[in-house]
């Protein structure tokens, strides 16, 4: 297996640049989260990692390898996408072991690998059927196992639960989580739920228009993000902002009581500022209760 390096990546369509300058580096075996909104550039990063995208300019490495301009072919990559794109009249067992016996791989070789890969996907009991019988979640099991039989250094995943309904997104979580255990495989997950990044990132990149917001494990987004952006994006329910003022070591925010403590350098007296409240750290209390 290999780690993922991006050095000063930009990719540009024409004039209109959508990447813009990403530094990463992705350890060997991590298992890491791209997240942001709709069109922050997260799929086209992913796929320029994958090949799929031209860069215009840094350079992408796997490994120690520099693999920029490389074919997605050489790059030792396999990638999961929020379409199963299965073969309806192949079994199961065929679609997993399709792109071996495409590469010319024998017939003993590929068996034995599709083998390996149904019994960590839990997919034995479903190799002889075909796409139609199976749930939404089978078939992006059988999607998965298809990149498994490759052998890839890096496994890419562009949001491959968008899919399916609330309770499968739950399971397939699970499921992908403990694959990522069992094999150890660099991974590189695609979404736009947060949630999702949370539950089973080692670390996530969160990005805005192209540009990395922050880097990081996900409880220090949580506990100590880098700016407005990141701390309204990460959470759910998401942080509260409450406009308030600068005064005398602390924070006077209006409606509020007392003054509030701060933990960061502040600017002058009277200067506004922003204060982010977790909606668990705030207590509702009644006229007349006591508390701290």
């Amino acid at each position: 297996m290999s780690g993922v390096s991006l050095s000063k990546v930009i990719k540009r369509y024409d004039e209109v640049q959508v990447i813009h300058g990403v530094d990463l580096n992705i350890e060997d075996g991590e298992f890491c989260v791209f997240v942001g909104p709709s069109g922050c550039g997260k799929s086209t990063l992913l796929r320029m990692v994958a090949g799929l995208e031209e860069t215009t300019e840094g350079t992408i490495r796997i490994g120690s390898r520099d693999v920029t301009r490389m074919d997605p072919a050489e790059r030792g990559v396999a990638m999961v996408f929020q379409t199963y794109a299965l073969y309806p009249h192949m079994t199961v067992e065929q679609n997993m072991g399709f792109g071996l016996k495409m590469n010319g791989h024998p017939a003993t070789e590929i068996k034995e690998k599709v083998s390996t890969a149904s019994q960590i996907l839990r997919l034995d009991e479903y190799l002889k059927r075909k796409p139609a019988a199976l749930s939404g979640g089978q078939r992006q099991r059988v999607a998965i196992g298809r990149a498994i039989v490759r052998g890839p250094e890096v496994f890419l995943f562009d949001e491959p639960l968008s899919n399916l309904d609330a309770e499968l997104r739950v399971e397939m979580r699970v499921e992908i989580a403990r694959l990522h255990k069992e094999i150890g495989a660099t991974m590189i997950y695609v979404t736009h739920d947060q949630v999702e990044a949370m539950t089973m990132a080692d670390k996530i990149v969160v990005l805005r228009d192209g540009i990395v917001e922050q880097v990081g494990a996900p409880l220090e987004l949580y506990r100590d993000p880098d700016n407005r952006f990141v701390a309204g994006f990460i959470g759910s329910p998401s942080m509260n902002f409450l406009g308030g003022s600068a005064e005398s070591g602390g924070v006077l925010v209006p409606g509020l009581k007392q003054t509030l403590q701060a933990e960061v350098a502040l600017p002058q007296s009277g200067e506004a500022v922003t204060v982010g409240l977790r909606p668990e750290h705030v207590d509702i209390y009644l006229d007349g209760d006591t508390h701290p």
